[in-house]
């Protein structure tokens, strides 16, 4: 590979790089490499979108080259860097290429002045149909010195896509989003719903998903978006709206997932970056993780443990304390949309399995008696909090498995 430096009349660039997708992160060597050639005359500022693709970052030693300690959509993390970059490369891997160009698509539809830097998507970097797309004018300068650093095509950028329309004067907003039929559709991190077709429409009303065009909607997950009795409303045109893949389910994935279960069980040291010093063994901060495991990034710091609602939410968010040694307490009923590859929990850990539809309102009830309402606390003695809530559970309970 032919080493072309990016800068330009020998200034040094600030290049801000969106990695999203975790089969990318699965190729950690493709990574490594690309961020090494762009770093050898740059100053690059590297942040990794998805919860899965977070865990394959872990695993693969990479967090030192990038941040996975946030949560921001990918469109929200290039408007970042566009106040402070003078280049933002967003680093896909489809599952094609058409899937990829959708992606890059329906990404630059949602930022607010595409034209503000140069914005280049790198789509399968490594695949023999890998390709560049420049996003806007002032991209493609860049783009073809990108293009003999990685030895990768330029593509024209697909048409741009409008996927939200507002009605009635507001009060009906329809979201449409392509995917696959199988594929989950996910607002604000909670499932929603299944898609039926290539392309389907989310449809809200006054602030209340209503309806799905090319899909089943799931009335439970439509609950928990709107806090059940609490009906709270959200708008929809500017809600985090994306698709997840039941990685149990689908077969494209068989090599990933023999890669991951290979590897899966070798336990990463803590990574102090996360934690505030060494945790107290019988003390401390637990937090509570329902139906939303993307969040729990964002809660990990100082954490001894976690109390978690929902089955993939369990699975998933189980999988993420694994990594650094914190125990939770699983709530579940036997309803997992399987977003999860595998299941890995720490030493300590619990899950109880409730009767079928009852882990919805146990997490409510644990939000209220052992949290007062909120997200976290702070604890004396965290093992009292296992007989209290196996006590709460009594009446619901069909299985207790420990870790």
């Amino acid at each position: 590979m032919t080493i072309i430096s990016l800068t330009i009349h020998n200034l040094c660039m600030q290049i801000g790089i969106v990695i999203h997708n975790f089969q990318l992160i699965d190729s950690p060597q493709t990574v490594e490499n690309i961020l090494t050639l762009l770093s050898e005359e740059n100053l690059i500022d590297t942040y990794l979108c998805g919860t899965m693709g977070k865990l394959a970052a872990i695993d693969a030693g990479l967090e030192g080259l990038i941040k996975v300690d946030q949560l921001m959509k990918p469109s929200a993390c290039i408007e970042s860097f566009f106040k402070s970059k003078d280049l933002v490369l967003l680093l896909n891997h489809g599952l094609d290429l058409k899937t990829g160009r959708t992606f890059g698509r329906i990404v630059a539809s949602h930022l607010k002045n595409p034209e503000e830097k140069p914005l280049i998507q790198i789509e399968r970097p490594g695949r023999p149909d890998g390709e560049l797309i420049p996003w806007n004018q002032a991209a493609w300068f860049h783009a073809k010195k990108l293009s003999s650093l990685l030895n990768m095509e330029i593509s024209a950028p697909p048409l741009p896509v409008n996927t939200i329309e507002v009605t009635n004067q507001g009060r009906q907003v329809i979201r449409k989003v392509e995917t696959f039929p199988g594929a989950n559709i996910m607002v604000e991190g909670i499932v929603v719903g299944k898609a039926t077709s290539s392309e389907v429409a989310l449809i809200a009303e006054n602030g209340f998903l209503t309806s799905m065009e090319g899909g089943v909607i799931k009335e439970q997950g439509v609950e928990i978006l709107h806090k059940y009795e609490e009906r709270v409303p959200i708008d929809l045109s500017m809600a985090w709206v994306k698709t997840g893949t039941s990685l149990k389910y689908a077969g494209i994935f068989k090599g990933f997932m023999k890669d991951k279960i290979d590897g899966i069980e070798k336990k990463t040291p803590l990574n102090k970056r996360f934690l505030q010093g060494e945790r107290p063994e019988r003390e401390g901060k637990v937090i509570l993780v329902d139906h939303c495991a993307e969040r729990s990034f964002e809660l990990i710091e100082g954490t001894s443990l976690a109390i978690t609602v929902g089955d993939d939410t369990t699975e998933i968010a189980g999988n993420i304390f694994s990594r650094f040694g914190i125990p939770i307490f699983g709530v579940i009923d036997g309803d997992s949309d399987e977003l999860a590859t595998t299941v890995t929990y720490s030493p300590g850990s619990m899950v109880l399995r409730l009767k079928p539809g009852k882990d919805d309102e146990f997490g409510k009830e644990i939000k209220q008696i052992i949290f007062s309402g909120k997200q976290m606390a702070f604890f004396e003695d965290i093992e009292d909090l296992k007989p209290r809530i196996l006590k709460l559970a009594e009446n619901l309970l069909e299985s207790v498995s420990e870790y």
